[in-house]
């Protein structure tokens, strides 16, 4: 039986920047922020760390964000 073909998500990509930030006294560490959208979807950042940056590794980290924002489920209510 085969496996079934994973959905795939048109992305685009807004911007990808690098930030440099001190979680140590003369350490520093440079995360890599990169802003998306997908359709039906606001866009959103999300971090990789530079040392474990790559074009795979990023779609990686977009994916699995896309499958768990669209895993919740907005709430309405009147105040």
């Amino acid at each position: 039986m085969s496996k079934p073909k994973e959905v795939e998500y048109n992305v685009t990509v807004l911007s990808r920047d690098e930030v440099t930030t001190w979680p140590k006294l003369g350490q520093a560490a440079v995360t890599v922020q990169v802003t998306y959208v997908s359709a039906g979807l606001a866009p959103k950042t999300v971090f990789i760390d530079k040392t474990m940056w790559s074009i795979e590794r990023e779609k990686e980290v977009i994916r699995k964000d896309i499958i768990a924002r669209l895993g919740k489920h907005a709430e309405t209510y009147k105040v």
